[in-house]
């Protein structure tokens, strides 16, 4: 998919080229687009389903749906370390769910699931005007489509359910929840058949029949949350097909999914494609490491200190959970082996009048001294789930897991385990997911215990809140949190979006 959307590029300036060359007005242009003609041969087709994908990759991994989804939570915040990190008291009330309605995070995510829905909608219209067979090519729309529905619904409940382009409402009004679900599931239950089987090739990054099972079993994981009606039974069977389709398997190394050139996990079922030669839209290793890790990876530029797992949940890892890796913590050292001093740990105090312990080496602490405004620069196990490759710029390559083989096998188990809390399938099939993070099983299987493997299984994938809402541990007090209003498991429609739609109504408590 990288490749193809570089290709793509060029070959649309050479065609512009091509135009602007052009003078004889009599020369018939083989080149020019009709709606008969636009999408019948196979690069065009592919070039323009491809842009359905496109807001995607601004959102997950940073920039919107990571943030809202991670920091949140009891997972991670993003501590104001001496002013860098405040931006006006912004991801302290994000943490604290104190956020406003017109926060950026709120709005860019809305923006990337309607911008989204509406380029479906669009080609999808498009597609049938023309005389080719574009039956697969709609399908696969449908399923980018349910992707993005889905997501906003599971932030914002009741959205708008616009299915049509040209003769879209102006103003749409929000649909229930119920009836976006219902539609999701019909749509995904519609377009499973006729999907593509193989999930590698030019099928990579893309919706595929695995791909679509896994979103629509985590949706019926979710469903009572969605709609009020348990749907634990069709969750373990969606799960299941994924399973017997023997397309996927648990990645021998925990930590292979997430690498680089992750393009050959045998876990990821669907990935958001990131590519550094293509700009900034991942760039995790900006946003959590230390300005002085620079020096540890070579990069270009000093990162911006920012993300960092909470003490809590980075001590909720067992000390032989493989998994543990994920967290970057200690003294830091430079690519030559030298230890990183950082002169600004001498002279910082917090709010609290307190000195930073550490001193000038600079060592991540699981410890975080406070939210805002004053959090030490060294404070915080940093997020390094997705590997920092050496002389990074401002993007990394490592494309982000959307949907993953090990999630389906938790969803199995506690779909299974909320029908039956003594089911042995649940306790085996969690057996294997702690087997590959070299621990030993858990037997009998509690709901804590569930909830935790599930957290740290997922950790950083952009769906923490989503687990907690489900246990119902989003309106718990954690770090820094003290708010308990039940209001908050949904998020404000952004202002900016009321303020173009008058037919649009704010959800309670905001």
């Amino acid at each position: 998919m990288k490749h193809l959307i570089k290709f793509k590029t060029g070959a649309s300036v050479f065609l512009l080229l091509s135009f602007v060359a052009c003078t004889d007005l009599d020369t018939e242009i083989y080149s020019d687009l009709t709606p008969n003609t636009e999408y019948t041969t196979t690069d065009n087709l592919l070039a323009a389903i491809l842009t359905a994908y496109g807001p995607l990759s601004n959102s997950y991994g940073n920039n919107g749906l990571f943030e809202v989804q991670e920091l949140s939570t009891e997972t991670s915040a993003a501590p104001a370390k001496f002013g860098p990190w405040d931006d006006g008291g912004i991801w302290a009330r994000l943490h604290r769910h104190e956020w406003e309605n017109n926060a950026w995070f709120i709005n860019n995510t809305w923006n990337m699931c309607f911008s989204g829905i509406s380029t479906c909608n669009r080609l999808i219209e498009e597609f049938q005007a023309t005389s080719g067979d574009v039956t697969a090519a709609v399908n696969e729309l449908r399923g980018v489509r349910a992707l993005y529905l889905f997501t906003a619904m599971d932030l914002w409940g009741g959205v708008p359910l616009v299915t049509t382009f040209k003769t879209a409402e102006a103003n749409p009004s929000r649909a229930s929840r119920t009836e976006v679900y219902n539609y999701i599931e019909s749509e995904l239950l519609d377009i499973i058949p006729s999907l593509p089987d193989n999930p590698k090739g030019e099928n990579y990054g893309r919706i595929n029949k695995w791909a679509a099972m896994a979103l629509l079993a985590r949706m019926y994981l979710n469903a009572e949350v969605y709609t009020g009606t348990p749907q634990w039974q069709k969750a373990a069977d969606m799960a299941q097909m994924v399973i017997d389709g023997g397309q996927f398997s648990l990645q021998t190394d925990y930590l292979d999914n997430y690498i680089t050139r992750n393009e050959s996990s045998v876990e990821n079922i669907l990935v958001v494609s990131h590519s550094a030669s293509s700009g900034g839209a991942f760039n995790m290793h900006m946003r959590t490491l230390h300005p002085l890790s620079k020096e540890t990876y070579g990069f270009t530029t000093g990162p911006w200190n920012g993300y960092t797992a909470l003490e809590e949940f980075y001590n909720s890892f067992e000390e032989d959970d493989k998994r543990r890796d994920i967290f970057i913590t200690g003294q830091q050292y430079t690519l030559s082996g030298e230890p990183i001093q950082d002169p600004n740990g001498a002279i910082e105090i917090d709010s609290k009048g307190n000195p930073d312990p550490d001193g000038t080496p600079l060592i991540f602490t699981p410890y975080i001294n406070e939210l805002t405004p004053k959090a030490f620069s060294q404070s915080g196990a940093r997020i390094g789930k997705y590997e920092f490759a050496t002389g990074l710029d401002l993007a990394m390559d490592n494309d982000f897991p959307v949907l993953r083989y090990g999630e389906v096998l938790l969803v199995r188990a506690e779909a299974l385990w909320r029908m039956d809390n003594g089911n042995r399938e649940a306790v085996e099939l969690i057996r294997q997911i702690r087997e590959r993070a070299g621990l030993e099983q858990i037997d009998p299987l509690t709901e804590d215990a569930l909830y935790n493997e599930i957290q740290r299984e997922l950790a950083f994938e952009a769906q923490a809140r989503t687990v907690m809402i489900r246990y119902d541990r989003f309106n718990n007090t954690w770090w820094e949190k003290t708010i308990t209003d039940p209001n908050k498991n949904l998020f404000p429609i952004p202002t900016a979006q009321l303020n173009g739609n008058p037919n649009l109504t704010q959800n309670p408590g905001y």
